[in-house]
């Protein structure tokens, strides 16, 4: 059983009233309903499911009972449990990786993503932005002109020339990623990612009908020679890439390495993404290694950015840097295209409170260091503390712990942790092949005054869930 994927397809199947195996036979006839579950396709074992979700066998029994008794699976001694052919066809979709249902419930605490949270200076100084976005009511389908600037100088500025003409302003980086990948990507083309890497991405290059290849992610990235293996050998459409605080691990790709990739990149001709839109959460006040395309500025490389991860998730406004190089000039008309066919322009007043911010970037990059080391250092004390046997690398940046569990079942222990009130999201889900099931990526973005209450839930779920393993062994 493929354990992260039926978490995520079952995520939030306690919710509702009613015993549990009617909650878990609805959960299952509305994923059949959406299409992500195809007429045909196999159901876990009544065992196993139940290991994963902490219920009993006989729940998942009468579950599935029930969905034999509505006609939508089938038992068949020696080819397991189906979803019956003749249930209606729906557009087959994605069990998506990214955690959409964002906000956690009643008294949940939700670690399954990061997000800023604003100051009520913050949100002053937000509303006071937005004053120059009612003067005109045009389409700027490539983003606001002076947006467009603002950001073309911020890359000159930091080694990589620029010019306004090279940017298009989206809504947030994932509509870039999603674009890029829509224009360069055909089904049954090969790209290649980090593994793990970011989940966004991964279902984006599955939606294009891609074949994702992975490069394993160690303490310092991507290893050059990895990445050129895998290029030579998968002959990918589009590559993928974190150089600075990856997520989800936090690595940071030394400068060395990073020449090299751009290299390779360079020599392959090979479109790829870099993703920097955790590259001003830095802890330290040393700058990270320049960016990738710094060093192959000719070569195609799409930078991507975003201020989500620095200021707020609520602004949506992201971007995309388009390769100069005189042959990647034909990649960015295509990007170019579909960003217009997408929609014709971006929310004003975003965009101007986009330019505002940008304009003082210095110093929201040291409001963001001083509000989140604090928070990090909390969340790395309580778990070594009241968690001592889960392991991690304290970050230099970025949003997140990496931590791996000493078990391989983790994506079981994430079913308990819902039961106590922590929404967890399995960093198997992240990986681009074999992972093993015993990682989690915890945020420390949460407010830091329910951060001991989260890791306190977290202990009395893993006592649970250790208690549980004991039991069944």
């Amino acid at each position: 059983m493929d354990a992260p994927r039926w978490t995520a397809l079952l995520s939030g199947w306690q919710s509702g009233t009613g015993p549990l195996y009617t909650r878990l036979s609805g959960h299952l006839r509305g994923a059949v309903a959406l299409g992500q579950l195809a007429p045909g396709e196999a159901l876990p074992a009544e065992r196993a499911l139940g290991t994963l979700l902490g219920v009993s066998r006989s729940t998942v029994v009468a579950a599935y009972d029930e969905l034999v008794a509505g006609g939508w699976i089938i038992r068949r001694r020696g080819s397991g449990t189906r979803v019956a052919a003749g249930v209606p066809r729906q557009a087959r979709a994605l069990e998506l990786r990214s955690p959409v249902r964002v906000g956690a419930a009643g008294g949940d605490l939700d670690l399954t993503v990061a997000v800023p949270l604003l100051s009520d200076a913050q949100r002053a100084e937000l509303s006071g932005a937005v004053a120059g976005a009612f003067t005109e009511s045009l389409y700027h389908p490539l983003g606001l002109p002076e947006l467009r600037a603002e950001l073309a100088a911020l890359y000159t500025r930091e080694g990589l020339p620029t010019t306004p003409e090279q940017i298009v302003v989206t809504s947030g980086a994932q509509q870039a990623i999603s674009l890029i990948a829509g224009a360069l990507l055909r089904p049954g083309d090969a790209a290649l990612l980090e593994t793990p890497t970011y989940f966004g991405a991964i279902d984006v290059f599955r939606a294009a009908g891609a074949t994702l290849r992975g490069v394993p992610v160690t303490a310092q990235g991507v290893l050059p020679d990895d990445f050129a293996a895998g290029a030579r050998a998968h002959s990918p459409r589009l590559a993928f890439l974190t150089p600075t605080f990856q997520n989800p691990t936090g690595a940071v790709l030394p400068a060395r390495a990073r020449q090299r990739l751009a290299g390779t990149v360079a020599e392959l001709g090979l479109p790829t993404i870099e993703d920097d839109t955790l590259i001003d959460l830095g802890f330290g006040e040393d700058a990270p290694p320049p960016r990738l395309a710094c060093f192959a500025p000719d070569a195609p490389i799409f930078n991507v950015g975003s201020l989500s991860k620095l200021y707020w998730a609520g602004l949506r406004v992201g971007w995309l840097r388009l390769p100069g190089g005189e042959g990647a000039r034909g990649l960015g008309r295509v990007v170019m295209q579909a960003k217009t066919l997408a929609d014709f322009g971006g929310g004003l007043p975003t965009q101007h409170l986009a330019l505002h911010l940008l304009r003082h970037l210095p110093r929201l990059r040291a409001e963001r260091r001083a509000a989140v080391t604090p928070a990090r250092d909390l969340l790395a004390g309580l778990l070594r503390t009241e968690l001592p046997d889960w392991q991690f690398t304290l970050p230099q940046g970025g949003q997140f712990l990496w931590v791996e569990l000493p078990t391989r079942s983790a994506s079981s222990f994430i079913h308990g942790a819902a039961r106590r009130g922590v929404r967890l999201f399995p960093g198997a889900s992240m990986a681009v092949g074999d992972l093993p099931d015993a990682y989690l990526r915890l945020p420390f973005t949460l407010d830091p005054a329910q951060l001991p209450e989260a890791v306190g839930r977290l202990r009395a779920a893993w006592h649970e869930h250790q208690q549980r393993g004991e039991r069944l062994a």
